[in-house]
């Protein structure tokens, strides 16, 4: 059943937002898209503001080996041009880059043609994003920004620019994403905020506050957000996955006692999937089975019909289908050292 009451663990609260009614703190600050301005091409840099946020990344880093030499590769890109032309049926957005310090998003059409969307400047990275049918969310440090076809329009609240990591968008346009601790917050005070609104303006509601740092929303089916979370075992909290709906909640645990770096789900994929830096991935089914992926693989990202995962290994990128779940068939090699922190898997490509 799922339970009625507030969470009071290290994760959020982040659910009935996402639907009609919330149960968290309703904030009236309404975001505002500001006028982007006009450059003159593509890509186009980020630095909304003179200081540089903290990176956080939803993956452990992993820099991939020498793909093999009929893995051609084009100068700057991701992924050698036979890998890019290997993947299945959809549009592909990649974080991606040499160090963590240099991420950029890059989508990657049908046939294998791979554009670099972002051009921040070194040490400016993206720390994350989120792409739906409602359109392409940016993180660069603790900003927020939507990506349009004259670049980036810098999330705001007022006059000011909202701060937000970690983000999340569901195709209606609901967006989920964290904030850190204000500036002069400190102790008890200083809390993580987990928000959802509609994107991107309008009214932001806060679901849940907490002292820890957490990787942020992930959108599940019917509504659901899944986070990390903690349970207690032996006195001692452990981690585990979180998942709120109409105003519950439910403790998923893991196999490990390991904090998970990165959730993948999506509004089709009937579980959780839980990537660990040094132990096997699992899929977290909302109703409590857990199933074990195969081993030396990590989720990245679900098709848009939940059927298939895309899936990294190293300097390799494969894909597992719930056809045959104990396997992973590989596409191909990852373009020399370059990390791919995070990916999205859409039908098509996203409205700017």
């Amino acid at each position: 059943m799922w339970g009625r009451r507030r969470s009071t663990l290290l994760t959020v609260c982040l659910l009935t937002a996402v639907t009609a009614g919330c149960a968290g703190t309703a904030v009236p600050d309404s975001a505002q898209v500001p006028v982007a301005a006009r450059s003159p091409g593509h890509p186009t840099a980020l630095d909304p503001t003179a200081s540089r946020g903290a990176l956080m990344s939803p993956l452990p880093p992993a820099t991939s080996g020498a793909a093999p030499a009929r893995e051609t590769v084009a100068a700057g890109q991701p992924l050698p041009t036979v890998t890019a032309r290997r993947l299945p049926a959809g549009v592909f957005y990649l974080l991606a880059g040499p160090a963590l310090a240099d991420l950029n998003v890059w989508q990657v059409n049908r046939g294998g043609a791979q554009r670099r969307l972002t051009d921040s400047h070194r040490g400016y990275g993206i720390t994350g994003f989120a792409v739906s049918r409602a359109g392409l969310i940016l993180a660069r440090g603790d900003h927020l920004a939507r990506w349009t076809r004259h670049g980036p329009a810098w999330l705001r609240r007022g006059g000011s620019l909202i701060r937000g990591s970690s983000p999340d968008i569901r195709a209606n346009g609901m967006l989920g994403y964290v904030t850190p601790p204000a500036r002069s917050a400190a102790g008890r005070a200083a809390k993580f905020a987990i928000w959802v609104r509609r994107c991107c303006a309008g009214r932001g509601t806060v679901i849940h506050r907490q002292t820890r740092a957490t990787a942020g929303p992930v959108f599940g089916p019917h509504g659901q957000i899944a986070v990390q979370g903690w349970v207690r075992r032996a006195a001692q909290r452990v981690p585990a996955v979180t998942i709120y709906r109409d105003g519950g909640s439910r403790k998923l645990r893991t196999g490990v006692s390991a904090v998970p770096s990165l959730l993948a789900w999506g509004e089709r994929a009937p579980a959780v999937a839980v990537a660990f830096p040094a132990h096997a991935a699992e899929l977290l089914y909302p109703d409590g089975r857990r199933a074990l992926l195969p081993r030396g693989w990590q989720p990245l990202a679900w098709n848009p019909a939940g059927t298939e995962l895309l899936m990294q290994a190293g300097a390799a990128l494969g894909v597992w289908s719930a056809r045959a779940p104990g396997r992973v068939t590989r596409i191909g090699g990852i373009t020399r050292g370059v990390q791919i922190l995070q990916a999205t898997w859409l039908a098509r490509t996203a409205p700017r």
